[in-house]
């Protein structure tokens, strides 16, 4: 029985169990994956067929349901804007309509994704879900290596990837289950399709899957504190719960109009923007990160609305001419991912009359905490709203999650204070793809999922402090110190490699290496930049910005190496960066 189907175990009993109680239970094989079909276990009564989800209901879960009746009510509506091209929802839903035929025809389970923001980005994904398949989302920033092991590791059968990306992608197939290549306009042959094609050549009327809210929707690769990138599985309740959630808090409506710049291959833009918007029936103004373009389609678009990374907020602050542009639409930007340089922030407050509003949610649990300065979705005049608490990520999101914090030397359970965060409900992931191990040690007994957060809450606001793990998070994303080590440490002239962070305006902390390399050796920092940065060893983020030589490394007793204190030996030393590092 695959990790799903311990949670359709748990299902049979009316509540939905998590972590190592679903485990223990569904005695997970790492290789096991659903078959498709009637999923049933032997002598498990037939489910009721869900009804659409509806704003507070937390028993319906089924997401694509929920966009098909969008373009029953408003087929010719604006769902999308990328590329100045307006997408309807009928046309969005007819173009998935026929990737889906083309999915069912080859009896895919699995579609991995290699994109960044685009309109078939979408057509890929609802395409996936109408066709009862299982959507995987591959980082866009992962090199050649680490994308090898996501196919590999998922069992993708189908791989989309930009007409550019082709040559990556066909040497990134090899010794994997990836049967058929699609790219987005072609031309068809040679072992690839074009997704063009595929729009143009099957019928655009499919009738969806049924999927039980313990089926899972999508799988999203995550960096943890091994190296190996970690599938997150969420089901259709975990999407569902956390779509509805942000339907209501945000207030979203027909009439709202979102600029969406988040990555659509991480949590933060696809589960906690695009998809609550498009449920809501709203319009997806869709951009990969360019600050020229983010104004230029705030003053042509009018979205009330944005959703970007953290780190993209210095752009705006010091973007040197924003009065050539109308802003008068934007009424919030909600950022994430990264917290926001504080000199940066108070810029924005001083230059614009929106209004920022921070959050810290994580891939496996979605969006916890909001910053109530903003106030999502009722806009007061900002005279009128609470300061803000510098460094504050906000209060806790009227949501369907719970959370604790633990202190990490006396266990104790409190909610404010100091400790490490713990979150429970609808919206957390179902398990990491076969790593049951994993799974069980990332969860309490009682269903707690441990995020490896230090937060501290004073007066009911969140400041994110550190990761347990001692993660860097570089513009959002998550770097392991082990990782960065051994490809620095595969170089023939480094006895040894430690990985830290440094602070860095733009992307919060940057990647740099403290190296000891053996004696006579002529290698130079910029040669192991280079030896680092070639191959696709690493993906693009994790590519360290400074190399320092060292003749020794601090250690602890345990002969294990304080990265702290790496931070503080080199945080008076190190160089201004460029601002290209996650390009």
């Amino acid at each position: 029985m695959d990790q799903a189907g311990g949670q359709r175990a748990a299902a049979s009993t009316g509540r939905l169990e998590h972590g190592a109680v679903a485990l223990a239970r569904s005695q997970v094989q790492p290789d096991a994956r659903p078959s498709g079909g009637d999923q049933r276990l032997a002598g498990e009564a037939p489910r009721e067929v869900h009804r659409p989800l509806t704003r507070g209901d937390p028993t319906v879960s089924n997401w694509i349901y929920e966009f098909e009746n969008q373009v029953h009510h408003r087929g010719r509506e604006i769902a999308i804007i990328h590329n100045d091209q307006a997408r309807t929802y009928d046309e969005l839903n007819r173009s998935a309509a026929a990737f889906a035929h083309w999915v069912r025809e080859r009896s895919a389970t699995r579609v991995a994704t290699y994109l960044t923001n685009c309109y078939e980005f979408y057509i890929a994904e609802f395409g996936t879900l109408k066709a009862g398949a299982e959507s995987v989302a591959a980082n866009y920033m992962f090199g050649e290596q680490t994308l090898r092991y996501v196919l590999r590791d998922s069992s993708a059968d189908v791989l989309v990837v930009a007409d550019k990306d082709l040559p990556a992608a066909r040497a990134a197939i090899q010794g994997t289950e990836v049967r058929h290549l699609v790219t987005l306009d072609g031309p068809s042959g040679d072992g690839v399709t074009a997704l063009a094609d595929i729009v143009a050549g099957y019928p655009h009327y499919i009738e969806s899957a049924p999927k039980d809210d313990h089926d899972l929707f999508n799988i999203t690769y995550t960096s943890g504190t091994t190296g190996t990138p970690k599938g997150v599985m969420k089901t259709h309740r975990n999407i569902g719960a956390h779509v509805s959630n942000l339907v209501h808090a945000w207030k979203l409506s027909p009439a709202s109009r979102w600029l969406c710049a988040g990555p659509v291959y991480h949590t933060s833009g696809l589960e906690s923007s695009s998809l609550p918007v498009l449920a809501a029936g709203g319009s997806v103004i869709s951009l990969r990160w360019q600050k020229d373009a983010f104004f230029r389609l705030v003053d042509r678009y009018r979205p009330d609305s944005a959703y970007i990374a953290g780190s993209m907020v210095v752009d705006i602050a010091d973007y040197p001419h924003p009065e050539r542009f109308d802003l008068g639409s934007l009424r919030q930007v909600i950022a994430g991912g990264a917290p926001m340089p504080a000199r940066a922030y108070q810029k924005v407050l001083d230059r614009y009359s929106f209004v920022l509003c921070e959050r810290l949610g994580m891939t496996e649990a979605g969006i916890i905490f909001v910053d109530k300065v903003g106030r999502p979705g009722a806009y007061e005049p900002r005279e009128e709203l609470p300061a803000h608490i510098a460094g504050s990520c906000g209060s806790p999101l009227y949501n369907q999650t719970q959370f604790r914090l633990i202190d990490v030397v006396t266990g104790e359970v409190r909610q404010e204070g100091e400790g490490e965060l713990q979150v429970r409900g609808d919206s957390v992931f179902a398990g990491y793809l076969n790593m049951p191990e994993r799974t069980a040690q990332s969860f309490t007994e009682d269903g707690w999922y441990i995020s490896g957060d230090i937060v501290q809450i004073e007066n009911g606001h969140a400041r994110h402090l550190r990761r347990r793990d001692e993660i860097i998070i570089s513009g959002g994303e998550n770097v392991s110190p082990r990782t960065v080590e051994n490809v620095v440490s595969a170089h023939p002239d480094v006895v040894e490699a430690a990985a830290f962070p440094l602070p860095h305006e733009r992307w919060g902390q940057q990647v740099c290496v403290a190296v000891v390399v053996r004696v006579a050796s002529s290698v130079t920092p910029t040669e192991l930049l280079e030896f680092c940065s070639s191959g696709g060893k690493l993906a693009r983020y994790e590519i360290p910005k400074q190399i320092f030589f060292t003749d020794e490394l601090p250690k602890t007793p345990t002969q294990s190496v304080p990265r702290a204190k790496l931070t503080e030996r080199y945080a008076a030393v190190r160089k201004p960066e460029p601002e290209t590092a996650h390009d």
